[in-house]
């Protein structure tokens, strides 16, 4: 799929920070937008997946306890200090994200409203890295920034609304991940998949011991 089209499965405002033009206000706005956007998507997925209910108002308990919603909230922190200009900032937090929970994430990635990280360490996403609303990202994870031989340029993958990425998966180049795709642990990407894809990895190859005598 061409570069050009990638952002398509998303709004564009969904996917570009707020300018330091546009000042402090803007930038904290967008920053309570996300976070509250990220909760709401945790308690849905927590709901459907464990039967676990969470209360509208126990975010600040749940920051506590779910390291996944911990990172994102410093995630969302980053990016307020790049979007209000403070790019040392940004880049500093970036690094205490990677000492602190052991994930690897670029200050100057695009992540829209409403994403949920499942325990998030090994996490590593580049600086070319797309991820639109509802997207759900478990550990082990890499978004990584490549060539591209065909386009002859260097990017990060984008995923289009709703993607399920599985631990361990290794997404690589300027792709595109169709709305609603669905990719197995353990699954390498490096060529653009279309909405509700699923993809697997290669089945593991199982042959008996050999005998230990």
């Amino acid at each position: 799929m061409p570069i050009a089209q990638q952002t398509r499965t998303s709004k564009p405002s969904d996917l570009v920070h707020v300018p330091a033009r546009h000042g402090i206000r803007g930038a904290l706005s967008r920053y309570v937008t996300c976070v509250r956007a990220d909760f709401e998507l945790m308690r849905k997925g927590r709901a459907k997946y464990l039967g676990d209910e969470i209360g509208a108002r126990a975010f600040p308990a749940e920051v506590v306890k779910r390291i996944g919603l911990q990172l994102m909230v410093a995630v969302r922190t980053m990016h307020l200090l790049r979007d209000v200009g403070l790019t040392p900032g940004a880049q500093l937090a970036s690094r205490l994200i990677r000492h602190v929970y052991g994930a690897e994430i670029h200050w100057e990635s695009r992540w829209a409203p409403g994403i949920n990280l499942v325990h998030g360490n090994g996490l590593v996403v580049g600086r070319g890295a797309r991820l639109s609303r509802g997207c759900v990202l478990l550990h082990n994870v890499t978004l990584g920034d490549a060539f591209d031989t065909a386009s002859g340029s260097i990017g990060g993958p984008t995923l289009g609304e709703n993607v399920h990425v599985g631990p361990g998966c290794t997404l690589l180049g300027p792709i595109s991940v169709g709305s609603g795709s669905k990719l197995m642990a353990g699954a390498i990407l490096d060529r653009s998949v279309p909405p509700r894809s699923l993809v697997r990895p290669p089945a593991a190859l199982v042959t008996p011991r050999d005998d230990p005598s």
